[in-house]
């Protein structure tokens, strides 16, 4: 009823059927894994070189997950992790770095983020979440992902009323910008 008030929608980019998916021009992209055993990983993605001024749709905006632990694991290249809306990374995982911590994990109900340490490298990490819901989690990361960078293609702004509907369908609330803990 209300529909002439939001801004017209980017054309839609069809990947149901690709794996990995590649974004921003092959740039970024996301692989689904089959789940052989416990120790793999569901989601192999790459980010970018980090850009502030134009950071990646791969950069997620702080969040939790209600229900899920979520698990990362790196393969190549240097990542920040944050909690609690802090700029100071939480954790630093560093695959050139023999002392670096390699994986980490994030409580359901942690607000957190990350990023690709480097701007220069580009960054290739694992990511699961459990209990697992493969269906569901790979239908969020097609919809959420294809929806940005689509827009980024068109130069539009993302609706955040379309982002909160993917988010919700996940279980995954946006933080507040509120002062860290």
């Amino acid at each position: 009823m209300l529909s002439f008030l939001r801004d017209k929608t980017p054309p839609r980019t069809n990947r149901a059927k690709e794996n990995p998916i590649i974004y921003e021009d092959g740039a970024s992209s996301l692989e689904f894994r089959p789940p052989a055993d416990p120790q793999t990983y569901l989601i192999r993605n790459i980010h970018p070189p980090f850009n502030q001024k134009d950071p990646s749709i791969m950069v997620p905006p702080f969040h939790f997950h209600m229900y899920q632990t979520e698990h990362f694991r790196i393969v190549s290249g240097k990542c920040y992790l944050f909690k609690d809306n802090s700029n100071t990374p939480w954790k630093i995982l560093d695959n050139n770095d023999p002392n670096a911590a390699k994986t980490a994990f994030i409580p359901p109900n942690q607000y957190h983020t990350i990023n690709n340490a480097s701007a220069t490298q580009p960054l290739l990490l694992d990511v699961s979440l459990t209990p697992e819901d493969i269906e569901a989690e790979e239908r969020f990361f097609r919809n959420f992902f294809g929806y940005l960078d689509d827009c980024k293609k068109e130069g539009q702004s993302p609706s955040i009323f379309q982002l909160f509907i993917f988010l919700q369908s996940a279980d995954t609330p946006l933080a507040l910008p509120i002062a860290p803990k």
